[in-house]
């Protein structure tokens, strides 16, 4: 039985060495020179928090400066609040710009700071304002940290013995709420913590006396914490960014092909619109796809939409934007000159010659349309143009393209022939 126990441990202490990057020799753990970088690199990793994404900066500093601008707030209002009894507790012995002269020009810097953030966060001017924001409460809070440093380690050098310590106490009580209330910029919490302590700490450990040495490392232990409650919330922010992220993709992604879907597209139109661009619309429509759900089942109809959005989904380089407006009905749009006409024949042949799901071969017509768009409502005339020209395509036998031309377009309606006769 012993011999099993220690076989059972033994087992047990290599598992946990091969996870945790370390040896077992002779029943010890010890950690390879390699093994110990990698994990005093992780470690640092933690404490410089979570590494952002490209594609989620912007939306990870929007998010942080509205956090910030609710607490920052907050923070100065405590200030305001807590000013009269820092200057009732200043040290008898300190000097009248100590004891009334720096508090006072906290009160003007909250104050300043309550103007500067008087109006919330606008989500919709960018991270640009974002930035400025969170510098402005930057430069606030580093000027306060360091009046309040210089007010604290000017009223324990001057104070009797006997009250030497309440001074470095209060400090901290104040800086290590600070420090909490500014946590989701974690750049503007760690330095305010550090210009604010480590003057104080360094001139306790100085004395060499028992007591300050003991309130200094309190206080280093206190902002080691601190900095580990700041990542925590550092991590939780970035885990809202990213799901608000994947939120906005899921609702601007067709959940069937994972194309965009007419919301992302009238989006990516009015943008264009904004920027009075030269566009081009290519409505794409599958022929006859009724009869595949008739004949084989929608399940197999939604594995040929599918495929058909992977074909799609090949010329979506550059700023082409492929999306599914709604059943068997797609589209491409784009800038005029990056979205060439002959990719709607070439698209036309890559349909007639790709392998379908229920085997058979499947073609499409395609109406094409262009213009200079300056406003959102744009989309309807350009629609509606470039549709007329797919039921062009349609009426003339399917499997081809058509191009509105307003000439064309009053032969094709005189005709005889209505645009609203389509029918797959």
């Amino acid at each position: 039985m012993p011999g099993r126990k220690s076989a059972w441990l033994g087992i047990q202490s290599t598992s946990f060495a091969s996870q945790n990057g370390c040896q077992s020799v002779n029943g010890e753990l010890v950690f390879s020179p390699y093994e110990s970088g990698v994990f005093w690199r992780r470690a640092l990793a933690s404490l410089l928090g979570p590494d952002i994404p490209a594609h989620l900066r912007d939306d990870f500093t929007m998010l942080t400066a509205c956090h910030m601008r609710g607490q920052a707030r907050l923070v100065f209002v405590g200030f305001i609040l807590s000013l009269p009894l820092v200057m009732l507790g200043a040290s008898p012995q300190t000097s009248f710009l100590v004891a009334f002269g720096l508090p006072l020009t906290v009160l003007v810097l909250a104050v300043t700071g309550l103007i500067v953030l008087r109006t919330p966060c606008d989500l919709a001017a960018g991270a640009s304002e974002a930035k400025q924001v969170i510098a402005s409460v930057w430069r606030l809070c580093m000027l306060i940290a360091a009046i309040g440093s210089i007010w604290c380690v000017a009223s324990w050098a001057s104070a009797p013995p006997e009250s030497k310590l309440y001074y470095p106490a209060i400090m901290a009580l104040g800086v290590l709420t600070l420090g909490y209330c500014l946590t989701a910029v974690r750049e503007v919490a760690l330095t305010t913590l550090l210009v604010t302590m480590t003057p104080i700490s360094i001139a306790l450990a100085s004395t060499g006396e028992v007591m300050n040495l003991i309130l200094a490392g309190s206080q280093a232990i206190a902002v080691t914490f601190q900095v580990f409650l700041i990542n925590r919330h550092q991590n939780l922010l970035f885990s809202m960014t990213e799901q608000q992220h994947k939120s906005a993709q899921q609702a601007r992604r067709d959940p069937l092909t994972g194309l965009a879907n007419r919301r992302a597209l009238m989006e990516r139109f009015s943008a264009e619109a904004a920027l009075g661009s030269h566009i081009r619309l290519m409505v794409v429509d599958i022929d006859r796809f009724k009869a595949i759900n008739d004949r084989h089942g929608h399940d197999v109809g939604d594995e040929v939409l599918c495929a058909f959005a992977e074909l799609l989904r090949i010329h979506t380089r550059g700023d082409i934007c492929a999306a599914r407006l709604g059943g068997e009905e797609f589209a491409l749009l784009a800038k005029a000159e990056a979205l060439d006409p002959a990719i709607a024949l070439q698209l036309l042949g890559e349909i007639r010659g790709a392998y379908m799901p229920h085997g058979e071969q499947i073609t499409a017509s395609i109406g094409v349309a262009d213009g200079t768009v300056t406003d959102p409502a744009d989309w309807n005339g350009l629609y509606g143009k470039a549709d007329r020209a797919l039921y062009r395509a349609k009426n003339d036998g399917r499997n081809r393209v058509r191009s509105y031309k307003a000439e064309a377009e009053a032969d094709y309606i005189t005709g005889g022939t209505s645009a609203r006769s389509r029918h797959g």
